[in-house]
């Protein structure tokens, strides 16, 4: 596979060129956040503590691991790293001069952690009334789990994602894929937006609160039309002579199944009463997807995919991760950058899927280190000199 190298900063601004963004959060949920407003050209400063960054850095890797993990690379790509105890009085006081000159603060800890720091939603926004404060947890800020911790997994059992999946699958107690932080993450973003287009109308910050339980539900716009309707899932991944294709029966169009049939070599299909209409495909679906389950398994998947595809019939082989990355459309759209790292190497990154005509967004390098722009920051956007820096660092400050 070719894959384009990424690009640099000066050619690129992105649509959100000029927001400066706190990020406070760690492991998924708030990083993926902040990664997508980092793609589209806000200025992200995470905040660490020296003494106990992000465990997410390190998570899942084996225990000599020389470089910080794949996921940490990605979702902390194009942001800036600042160490600073938020514990120490005079750690307290650079952070609210970062507070001070900040569009948005983003954080993921548990309820009440910011609360008894002093640095809540009411605190800040007397710092700084533009402030735009986001807060995920894993139930909200309200409700009798309000307190409880969650992760992505917690999330989508307590959601019933993972019920949802077990009925699909008919592998219940199995692992369950799905978006359990990054759900979250993207309705946070997305709040995010909204409220910083809201503030040029109002010039007012507001706070914005996200429940991963909540957000899980949110993606499950189908599964609660199952439910709701009293339906069963519509759509089957039928098994082909080398692996499966992805297909969608029952809302074909009488014309598309016609196409479906034909080209399958069933064009008889078109005149039994039980397939002849969308209304009879719909009334007699299990029967439907044995019969074509029969016709798949002739072919070979990428066979059926361009059969099917000639045909504008909406289908799709299951592709592997490896197969993905050699598709020959995902390679014409360039849809993953190359990033050199320090540590890690060549990395192979999903590009920026939000495209912009205008002010593209980009990815101009991986994940930091540890505190690596905390003079860069301290000095030009707070505007300390080297005698301060030294004496915060003396203190434990930063």
């Amino acid at each position: 596979m070719t894959t384009p190298d990424s690009t640099t900063a000066a050619e690129t601004a992105g649509p959100l060129k000029g927001v400066r963004i706190l990020d406070l959060s760690h492991v998924l949920n708030g990083p993926f956040a902040t990664m997508l407003l980092a793609h589209m050209g806000a200025e992200v400063i995470k905040v660490e503590q020296q003494e106990s960054p992000d465990r997410f850095r390190h998570a899942w890797m084996p225990v000599d691991a020389d470089h910080d993990g794949y996921e940490s690379l990605v979702v902390n790509a194009n942001k800036k790293c600042v160490t600073l105890n938020l514990k120490n009085e005079k750690g307290r006081e650079v952070f609210l001069d970062l507070v001070a000159k900040a569009d948005v603060i983003v954080e993921n800890f548990s309820t009440g952690v910011m609360d008894r720091l002093g640095f809540g939603y009411e605190a800040l926004r007397a710092h700084n009334p533009r402030l735009i404060y986001a807060s995920s947890k894993g139930y909200g800020e309200s409700g009798p789990y309000a307190g409880l911790r969650s992760f992505a997994t917690v999330a989508m059992a307590m959601s019933g994602w993972a019920d949802a999946s077990w009925k699909l699958s008919g592998a219940p107690g199995t692992q369950v894929f799905g978006p359990g932080d990054e759900a979250a993450g993207v309705s946070m973003a997305l709040g995010i937006c909204a409220a910083l287009f809201s503030r040029e109308q109002t010039g007012q910050g507001q706070k914005i609160e996200v429940s991963m339980q909540e957000a899980l539900m949110g993606f499950m716009v189908s599964a609660f039309h199952e439910h709701f309707e009293g339906m069963g899932p519509a759509g089957a991944y039928m098994e082909a002579k080398d692996g499966h294709v992805a297909t969608h029966l029952p809302d074909l169009s009488d014309d598309l199944f016609r196409k479906y049939s034909t080209a399958l070599g069933h064009a008889e299909a078109i005149d039994d009463s039980r397939f002849a209409t969308v209304g009879t495909r719909r009334e007699n679906l299990k029967l439907l997807q044995a019969t074509v389950a029969g016709w798949m398994k002739k072919f070979t998947a990428r066979e059926l995919f361009d059969i099917l595809r000639a045909q504008q019939v909406p289908a799709g082989a299951v592709l592997s991760i490896d197969q993905v990355l050699e598709d020959e459309h995902i390679v014409a759209r360039e849809a993953f950058v190359n990033v050199e790292h320090e540590e890690a190497g060549k990395l192979t990154l999903l590009a920026p899927w939000i495209r912009f005509s205008e002010t593209p967004a980009a990815i101009t390098h991986a994940g930091p280190a540890v505190g690596e722009h905390s003079d860069e920051v301290y000095r030009e956007l707070l505007g300390y000199d080297a005698a301060t820096l030294a004496e915060l660092r003396a203190d434990g400050a930063i």
